[in-house]
């Protein structure tokens, strides 16, 4: 059965990852958003991986309260305000502090995801379908003594939907007419439709305390860091932070579910280079690394005190050409670069344990995506062809082709920090080269990389999306999104524009997947990216520590439940 009332992790769901090998982990972030056959693993083998990864894991030794656990992580927060963050890893340590109205679950492989209480206990569509009632758990208290209200949900929603502070996942909150508090304990949202994901709508973005935010107008809110201490009503509070460093967040006396966490702390160490992050976690100086590199596997699974767990990640790479540039304006020119990449050659190379192929902009494990899609296949004969329809032919004999005395020649930006994305820019343009066409692979700092995105300042560059549960392709691929959202290729096509309103606002999950499925075959077409890869998360943990539930849209889901087998650290 499909749940009356769809939801979904967060926003939008777009957050650009942070600039290292493991840049799916920051999560985000977010665009945030499992299925089919995946060609490493099988089906079966993927949809085993997501329902394993809902439960706790429990080994060996007779769980102890106390000690801490040190994560090795390779960025740093931009904000513990998530209405202000820019990147993923800030949503992974917001979620740990403030709480929302209701929590997603790893139940998305064969339809939308379900939701369980957090702050509200409880909750009722009425009979219309149009509003749906909030009632809060009573014993949620802010961590300076003060009790979490209604008034709190207002003043949170009134914060995601400022044009002032600019959230990057508001339109999520697109259907939402208003958001009302009869009482201190309840919540009422009111919706435009019948959308049915009113619920992952409405619980989406954290709920701040008003009585500490509201002091500081909404409008400088962007000029903000929100880097000390907030008051918080989650599981953890902010213990340390040295910027750039670490992260400490100690147990909440005050959540509403005392007496977890069961660890007295939790400390993310920030270490940029992946080297070290292995070393670290081989010396004991770390006890957890997320997206542990295929290189370092071996070492990992030979050290008896660790194991490796591995999660199907809500993430695809990809290459975006800016269809504002006269070089990729024609959709033939963009598919023949596509037909001259050989991803699956650069999958084997850099990924062979855990990427997989990709052939659209909906996950390959997610319910909306199109099973018949088929990655563009390797086919440089082919991409030779249409370069020539499209008017670019060697000419000169100087082995690249150009048009009115233009050689194809183009900057494909990578960033600072990422040697996978750096491997698959060299890769890429060994492989354009063969057929007359070649790239340039320049290095940006991240943030100088983000500008150029933000300013349409690019003609290629290599990227990755962390998507939601909740499928949405307005942000990254609808022309209204081209200021002011992801769509940093600048490309429009108004039949995709209409199908995307139609999905979006579509009450029927048949209807909505159907629709999505036209969409997909349109960007498939069209090419506006090209589609590399998916791939797993293999994270390393201690054997010793239990109550470990990983799975695909966080590694840290339930961190207030995990524990030492033994002896605490």
């Amino acid at each position: 059965m499909w749940p009356k009332v769809w939801g979904a992790y967060n926003r939008r769901n777009i957050i650009l990852q942070v600039p290292v090998r493991m840049e799916e982990m920051a999560r985000g972030g977010d665009r945030r958003r499992t299925l089919r056959a995946l060609t490493l693993y099988g089906g079966c083998a993927v949809i085993a991986v997501v329902c394993a990864a809902a439960g706790p894991e429990r080994m060996k030794g007779a769980a102890v309260q106390g000690g801490r656990v040190v994560i090795g992580v390779p960025g740093d927060v931009t904000s513990l305000n998530i209405y202000t963050a820019t990147n993923a890893f800030s949503q992974e340590i917001v979620d740990r502090l403030f709480l929302k109205l209701a929590d997603e679950q790893d139940d998305f492989s064969q339809g939308p995801p379900t939701f369980a209480p957090s702050l509200a206990k409880s909750w009722e569509i009425s009979p219309d379908g149009l509003q749906l009632t909030f009632h809060l758990d009573a014993r949620a208290r802010w961590s300076d003594g003060r009790p979490v209200t209604a008034r709190d949900v207002v003043f949170s929603h009134q914060a995601a939907t400022s044009r002032e502070v600019s959230w990057v996942g508001s339109d999520v909150k697109d259907f939402i007419v208003d958001v009302r508090a009869p009482d201190e304990r309840t919540v009422v949202y009111r919706f435009r439709q019948v959308d049915p994901y009113r619920l992952m709508d409405a619980a989406e973005g954290n709920v701040l305390p008003a009585h500490a935010y509201e002091k500081t107008p909404l409008a400088d809110w962007p000029k903000r860091s929100f880097l000390e201490a907030p008051v918080v009503d989650g599981p953890f509070l902010l213990k340390r932070y040295e910027r750039g460093t670490l992260i400490e967040l100690a147990r909440n006396p005050n959540y509403l579910r005392a007496p977890l966490p069961k660890l007295d702390s939790v400390v993310f160490r920030i270490l940029p280079d992946e080297a070290t992050l292995v070393n670290e976690l081989l010396s004991g100086g770390i006890d957890v690394m997320e997206n542990v590199p295929a290189t370092a596997t071996k070492r990992i699974e030979a050290d008896p005190r660790l194991r490796l767990v591995r999660v199907p990640d809500l993430s695809y790479h990809f290459i975006c050409w800016n269809t504002s540039r006269p070089l990729f304006v024609d959709g033939r020119v963009r598919r023949a670069l596509t037909l001259s990449i050989d991803r699956e050659a650069i999958r084997e190379a850099l990924l062979p344990d855990t990427g997989r192929p990709s052939s659209g902009p909906v996950l390959s494990f997610l319910w909306a995506h199109d099973p018949s899609l088929r990655p563009v296949p390797y086919d440089p004969d082919a991409a030779r062809a249409l370069l020539k329809e499209a008017g670019w032919v060697d000419t000169d004999g100087d082995g690249l082709v150009d048009r009115d005395g233009r050689p194809f020649r183009f900057t494909l930006d990578i960033n600072q920090g990422s040697r996978l994305r750096a491997d698959v820019a060299q890769m890429v343009a060994a492989q354009l080269l063969k057929v007359g066409v070649e790239a340039v692979p320049r290095l940006f700092e991240f943030g100088a990389f983000i500008e150029r995105h933000e300013k349409h300042d690019f003609d290629a560059f290599v990227g990755s999306w962390r998507e939601s549960t909740k499928v949405d392709l307005k942000s990254a691929f609808h022309s209204a999104s081209r200021d002011g959202g992801y769509n940093y290729g600048m490309y429009a096509n108004p039949r995709l524009d209409e199908i995307i309103d139609r999905a979006r606002a579509a009450t029927d999950p048949k209807e909505a997947r159907a629709l999505w499925f036209k969409a997909q075959a349109i960007v498939a077409a069209d090419q506006p990216y090209t589609f590399l890869f998916e791939r797993d998360r293999l994270n390393a943990v201690p054997r010793r520590l239990q109550g470990l539930r990983m799975g695909p849209r966080t590694a840290y889901t339930g961190l207030e439940e995990w524990s030492w087998g033994g002896a605490p650290r």
